[in-house]
């Protein structure tokens, strides 16, 4: 990729996603404009992916029914190229290629629940070869899928290294790699079901611990 398409005329990325600075040559104010352009659908397709795995879940933590459920999946699969690579690794649906196959990765997921955030974003893009790559941060809260003894909440910490077509036809860019890196999970609590939407959902965890535990 030309330095010239970078993200930041200043800035790069190393391969483990930590930003360092390089020269880049002068562009042109329409290479800048074509340069940014790009970089904010790449932002806004990686929201919509956000949104869409968290989509597949009620306000009462579980999943939503089968036939909503095969829609979102679709349209998260959607986010990918006809050729996308998925490596997320053990436990994350493997490896995986094309499109029909991670979204049947989609409809299979561990979670009962989960809210994704996708943060501190290191991209480079090269506008006229119509490809780019970015590192992501991720942060989740999800409760593992499970009947309600079994449903524990999860902390997860990842990066994901990621690669993007510009679709010829369409114009949009899509994802065509995937994989997740340096994963860390956590248990929150080890009573079922141990997150709520209120203050007073709280506060009954917190009385059903209290009652728990032997005087």
């Amino acid at each position: 990729m030309s330095a010239t398409s970078m993200w930041d005329p200043g800035m790069t990325a190393t391969g483990d996603g930590c930003p360092m600075p390089f020269d880049a040559a002068p562009a042109t104010l329409g290479e800048r404009i074509a340069r940014l352009e790009a970089i904010e659908a790449i932002r806004a397709l990686k929201a919509h992916y956000g949104a869409l795995a968290d989509a597949k879940y009620t306000a009462d933590y579980r999943k939503i029914d089968a036939d909503a459920l095969a829609e979102v999946a679709r349209r998260q699969a959607a986010c990918f190229t006809e050729d996308a690579v998925w490596a997320g690794g053990n436990g994350f649906g493997g490896d995986l290629v094309g499109r029909e196959a991670i979204a049947r990765w989609f409809l299979s997921s561990p979670w009962r629940y989960a809210m994704h955030y996708y943060v501190s974003e290191a991209l480079r893009v090269d506008v006229t070869a119509g490809e780019a790559e970015a590192t992501w941060r991720l942060m989740q809260v999800a409760l593992r899928d499970g009947d309600d003894t079994h449903a524990r909440a999860v902390w997860l910490g990842a990066v994901t290294s990621e690669r993007y077509r510009r679709d010829p036809v369409s114009s949009r860019w899509l994802i065509s790699y995937m994989k997740f890196t340096d994963l860390q999970m956590m248990t929150l609590a080890d009573t079922p079901l141990p997150i709520a939407r209120n203050f007073a959902g709280l506060d009954a965890i917190r009385a059903a611990r209290t009652q728990d535990i032997p005087q």
